[in-house]
């Protein structure tokens, strides 16, 4: 008898893992369109100036801030946007550099190096034990200028960037009203 039961036993787990099994399952398949609902963010342009910058490692959330302190040089046919997560741009902080050979507008592809005119590149300088580490570069992926009215430009972006260790970094972000700073000789 003891057996008996103890094969019933049995059988009840292997059905009750079957069960966590599935049910685990459709789970696994259910979270992958929640983490896309997750990742789109409303974003409305109110006259504001403002900035986000939202970075992934390996699927996993690495860096996400924002801010009201874009800075956007344009010099001759060069523009940079240098989106910094401390205020203090001047101290060691992480700060995402986007390089634009040309002003552009609308989408422009991220390649590693923008000798090309309407091309851009991105650079992502991390701090490590307190000084920049090794920069995150983005390969490939898109800057969407969507607005660029009396030097206010707007738009979003796009990249992905595989480092030495085979660590996929995705990011994306928004600019609203960045207010273009000439450079004055």
């Amino acid at each position: 008898m003891m057996i008996a039961c103890k094969n019933g036993q049995q059988q009840k787990s292997a059905e009750e893992n079957t069960v966590t099994k599935e049910t685990n399952a459709t789970v696994d398949k259910i979270q992958p369109e929640q983490k896309l609902v997750e990742e789109k963010l409303a974003v409305v342009d109110t006259g504001q100036t403002w900035f986000r910058v939202k970075i992934t490692k390996n699927d996993s959330a690495y860096m996400d801030y924002e801010g009201s302190w874009p800075v956007f040089f344009l010099s001759g046919n060069s523009a940079t946007l240098q989106l910094s997560k401390s205020k203090n741009i001047m101290g060691i902080t992480d700060i995402l550099t986007i390089y634009m050979n040309g002003m552009p507008t609308g989408k422009t592809p991220i390649v590693p190096s923008n000798r090309e005119k309407g091309t851009a590149s991105m650079i992502m300088s991390t701090i490590t034990d307190g000084a920049y580490g090794i920069p995150i570069l983005p390969t490939e992926g898109t800057l969407n200028v969507t607005k660029n009215v009396n030097s206010i430009v707007s738009g979003d972006f796009e990249g992905k960037a595989v480092d030495g260790n085979k660590d996929t970094y995705l990011f994306k972000g928004y600019f609203l009203n960045a207010k273009i700073n000439p450079e004055k000789i």
